[in-house]
C-alpha cells in the first residue's frame, strides 16, 4: 500500500505542477496585452521562446522546492 500513496501523491504534484504553470503563462500573458506569445512562437521569435523558457525554468525549481 506504499507504493500507491507514493503514486497519489506524485499525481497530485503533477497536477498542482501542471496548473501553476498554465496560470503563470496566462498571468503573463495578461500581463503583456502587446506581446502575443503564441503568435510570436509560430513566427519563430527566438527572444520569446527564450523568455517562456526561463519562465517555465523558474517556475519549475519554485514548484520543486515547494513539494520536497
Amino acid at each position: 500500500m506504499d507504493w500507491v500513496n507514493y503514486l497519489v501523491t506524485i499525481l497530485i504534484s503533477l497536477v498542482i505542477g501542471l496548473s501553476a504553470f498554465v496560470l503563470a503563462y496566462k498571468i503573463f500573458d495578461l500581463l503583456t496585452p502587446g506581446v502575443h506569445f503564441a503568435e510570436q512562437l509560430k513566427a519563430d521569435n527566438k527572444s520569446v521562446a527564450i523568455f517562456l523558457a526561463g519562465l517555465f525554468i523558474g517556475m519549475g525549481l519554485l514548484l520543486g522546492s515547494a513539494v520536497k
